[in-house]
């Protein structure tokens, strides 16, 4: 049970680290001209509004709950990574349950620490 969690786990790192290291290799896509850079930068900065756009709330709420759904995602990802490793301590709990717990929790770590592990992974 353990090992399989680890080559689910371990899996995507290795598709991330097989990736990086390919465009390590080949200098990975460059654009071709001064235009296309500008553009590709526009593209990331128009994609990081539109995320930033997403957790504006209409209106003007309480700061709570301004508070509260700021962390809403957070909040969640973590009780799914609690009760993915509670299930481990269940013994009754039928092993394809269990599994899945635990891939819900992988899948939970990653939306939490994978951006910064990969975006870090190119920096020395």
């Amino acid at each position: 049970m353990i090992v399989e969690t680890l080559v689910g786990a371990l899996v995507p790192v290795a598709a991330e680290s097989i990736k990086q290291l390919l465009m390590r290799w080949t200098g990975g896509v460059r654009p071709a001209s001064v235009d296309e850079q500008i553009r590709l930068m526009k593209a990331e900065s128009d994609r990081l509004t539109a995320l930033a756009a997403l957790d504006q709330p209409g209106g003007t709420p309480s700061q709570w709950v301004i508070d509260l759904r700021a962390s809403a995602r957070y909040i969640g990802a973590l009780s799914v990574i609690a009760v993915g490793i509670g299930s481990l301590y269940v013994a009754e709990l039928p092993e394809l349950v269990r599994i899945t717990a635990l891939e819900a929790a992988n899948i939970a770590f990653g939306f939490l620490f994978g951006s910064r592990l990969a975006a870090n992974w190119g920096k020395k």
